[in-house]
């Protein structure tokens, strides 16, 4: 019984850690038919910017899921013209809208409807799915479940 106690113990405490890391940096998402505004602003004084990318040079956008021990996370990561990459997540202001409107911005992308039941179940499994693939570039790249030339 006290191991189970320890266990469940741990979870709570990774769990709260997570939340109020979460709390330390603000993200919103500004989203409209020619592009995409990620903005963040944090604790520091200095720790605030913005990014910007228009959809025209969305390459490829994958969904996938992180597992952060206790929960998962869903992510959009967006890979742009020039072979870098943005990473969102479902904690940040503005995904849902963004999510329920990426279809509409880019056509042939998949609603969220068709990709957030594979990517959310089996719990704790990355289940990278590809939602949009811009037919008149043949790009190669894939998300392998981190984004070493993701912005921010």
């Amino acid at each position: 019984m006290k191991a189970v106690r320890s266990f469940l113990h741990r979870v709570a405490e990774r769990s709260k850690a997570y939340r109020e890391r979460g709390r330390r940096t603000v993200y919103k998402i500004y989203h409209n038919a020619n592009a995409m505004k990620l903005s963040w602003v944090g604790l520091e004084e200095n720790d605030r910017g913005e990014i910007v990318i228009a959809w025209q040079d969305a390459v490829r956008v994958e969904a996938f899921k992180r597992d952060l021990f206790a929960v998962d996370l869903i992510c959009l990561w967006i890979l742009l013209k020039d072979n870098k990459a943005i990473e969102i997540n479902e904690e940040m202001e503005g995904f849902d809208s963004l999510a329920g409107k990426l279809p509409e911005y880019l056509p042939g992308c998949q609603e969220f409807e068709e990709w957030f039941q594979v990517v959310a179940f089996p719990a704790f499994k990355e289940n990278n799915t590809v939602i949009y693939q811009r037919d008149d570039l043949n790009s190669s790249a894939h998300n392998p479940g981190g984004c070493p030339n993701a912005a921010r």
